[in-house]
């Protein structure tokens, strides 16, 4: 008897949206990861062609690991919801993957810089695709005025 009021008390409590909470850790996280990997394409796409052999490969390796990261977010996206720039970094990134840094003494600096493109295109399809999803801001812009809440009189 007992153990039939405990279930009872727990079909009682209300349960949480597991979905609504998961969204609201995961999107500072999301953003927090394309901040870093656009610091790491600007640190790319600045470099000059005097960079160390080291600093070059570990600029190359953190590129690599961030447009894995990025493809996972960008396949998340249903395919017909897909921003073309999405596809766009999508095919190039397995192109890159395929190719890897082509020969010469620019082969590899190139190739960072190649990828630092790529990862430029995710997370600006990520961005526009986040835009797009969530709902309209709450306020309402007037060009030269504070803004109003949509309750405002």
């Amino acid at each position: 008897m007992r153990e039939q009021d405990e279930r009872s008390n727990v079909e009682a409590e209300p349960t949480a949206d597991l979905g609504a909470a998961l969204l609201q850790i995961a999107t500072p996280l999301e953003k927090h990861a394309e901040d870093e990997a656009m610091k790491t394409v600007h640190q790319a796409l600045t470099m000059q062609d005097t960079i160390g052999t080291l600093e070059l490969a570990q600029l190359t390796d953190r590129l690599l690991t961030q447009c894995a990261g990025l493809t996972v977010g960008i396949e998340t996206i249903p395919a017909d919801e897909r921003p073309v720039r999405g596809r766009g970094a999508l095919r190039d990134w397995a192109q890159l993957q395929q190719d890897g840094p082509g020969d010469g003494p620019l082969g590899t600096w190139s190739y960072a810089r190649q990828l630092a493109v790529v990862a430029r295109s995710m997370v600006t399809a990520l961005r526009e695709h986040r835009e797009t999803t969530e709902g309209r801001a709450p306020y309402i812009g007037r060009p030269g005025l504070p803004p109003l809440t949509p309750s405002s009189p």
